[in-house]
């Protein structure tokens, strides 16, 4: 018994340390100041919204199913590894003590999204004066409870099922979840009992039957390689991962923009990063991504000088990883031995850069003509784009390529 305790807290030791080593690139990144002014422009938005709300909105509904997914999304987090399968099978009957500290911090770590957003909606229910107080905090102890279960309930059901049906185990508890938030909100007391009860019994039900199955360790395994693989994925956007291989994918879709090879001609170093970037997912959707945040501040920040900053560091940001993430590679390329001179290869990733920035700079252009209009501010909001993206492809060409 000592045995599982200990395996769990040295588990969950490297696993922080795994988070604090990758989360603190993620957050010194562009991230951070993606944040900073998406939570700023969305809680100005969010405030002025609620001066002109009609008493009639929908708080009720739309609170009860954005907190009905985010407590219907409970999945374990177990820290089990591949080689558990051989070492684990002879303490299968002691497995719950470590169990119970997997779903203790599952709970802990996946309960401030449901009650972030419940928080945010407090305005909202009470600008629209739906509920009371003492009925807010009634509904965040009952939150509470279903998390708890809900955590407990899809661990039993997947041990049960093996990992199937979990979807619509998901779909069944979105509607438990909702009709206790919604049943809270609207204040008819009567009902929460009856639906917490039909909560404890699903609960109980998949706990019967998980009882009667062996432990899937294949199945957990591969849920928590995956929860890991996208964590990986993530922090990728922002650091080189060495457990995590890049993947490539062909987009025969944007093939017009490759052009012809014209190996053996001055073009084919254009051609090689041209096509590097397309098909290359980190560096193509990590392009995609901030194109899309800094078309979306467009049409959401009202005030142009905010959103020219806005853009600008976003602009900077896709600039400066754009270059970094094509100048990256092997030590010995095969493309070194094309017979051009020294620096066509820098040359070519300055003129891919420079050509994705101006589509970006178009893209936020007619975003922004959705809050503006025909004037002068998207034209000037494209021209901050292309002026940064200028400065960083130069400042940051001077440094040679291979140093």
């Amino acid at each position: 018994m000592n045995n599982l305790r200990e395996i769990w807290g040295t588990r969950f030791v490297h696993y922080i340390t795994e988070l604090q080593k990758y989360l603190k690139y993620v957050f010194t990144g562009h991230l951070a100041i993606v944040l900073v002014f998406t939570i700023g422009a969305g809680g100005y938005t969010y405030s002025e919204w609620l001066k002109e709300v009609p008493a009639e909105f929908p708080a009720a509904l739309l609170t009860a199913i954005i907190l009905g997914l985010a407590l219907a999304y409970s999945p374990p987090v177990t820290l089990l590894k591949p080689a558990d399968t051989v070492y684990f099978l002879p303490l299968e009957q002691k497995l719950m003590t470590y169990m119970k500290r997997s779903l203790s911090w599952s709970f802990y770590s996946q309960l401030p999204l449901p009650f972030i957003l419940y928080i945010v909606a407090l305005p909202l229910l009470s600008a629209t004066g739906t509920g009371s107080k003492m009925e807010y905090i009634i509904l965040a102890i009952f939150m509470l409870l279903i998390k708890w279960i809900f955590i407990e309930s899809e661990y039993n059901l997947r041990h049960a099922l093996d990992g199937k049906w979990i979807w619509l185990d998901r779909t069944v508890r979105f509607l438990l979840a909702g009709f206790v938030v919604y049943a809270g909100l609207v204040g008819s007391p009567l009902i929460l009992p009856i639906i917490g009860v039909l909560i404890i019994m699903y609960n109980f039900y998949w706990r019967k039957k998980r009882m009667l199955k062996p432990f899937p360790y294949d199945h957990f395994i591969s849920l928590e390689q995956n929860r890991m693989m996208r964590f990986y994925r993530f922090a990728n956007y922002f650091t080189d991962v060495p457990h995590l291989k890049g993947s490539v994918s062909r987009r025969a879709w944007l093939g017009f923009a490759m052009g012809s090879p014209n190996f053996g001609k001055p073009g084919a170093q254009t051609y090689l990063i041209r096509r590097t970037f397309i098909r290359t997912d980190d560096i193509f959707w990590l392009w995609v991504r901030l194109t899309a945040l800094s078309a979306l501040g467009a049409i959401f920040i009202p005030f142009p000088i905010v959103v020219f900053i806005f853009a600008g560091a976003l602009a900077f940001a896709s600039a400066v990883q754009l270059i970094h993430a094509l100048r990256a590679g092997d030590d010995f390329r095969m493309d070194v031995l094309f017979p051009e001179k020294e620096n066509t290869r820098t040359v070519a990733i300055n003129r891919t850069v420079r050509a994705v920035q101006w589509i970006q700079a178009a893209v936020v252009i007619c975003a922004a003509l959705y809050l503006y209009g025909m004037s002068v501010t998207p034209l000037l909001l494209g021209a901050v784009i292309l002026i940064i993206s200028e400065a960083t492809i130069r400042l940051t060409g001077e440094k040679k390529e291979y140093e």
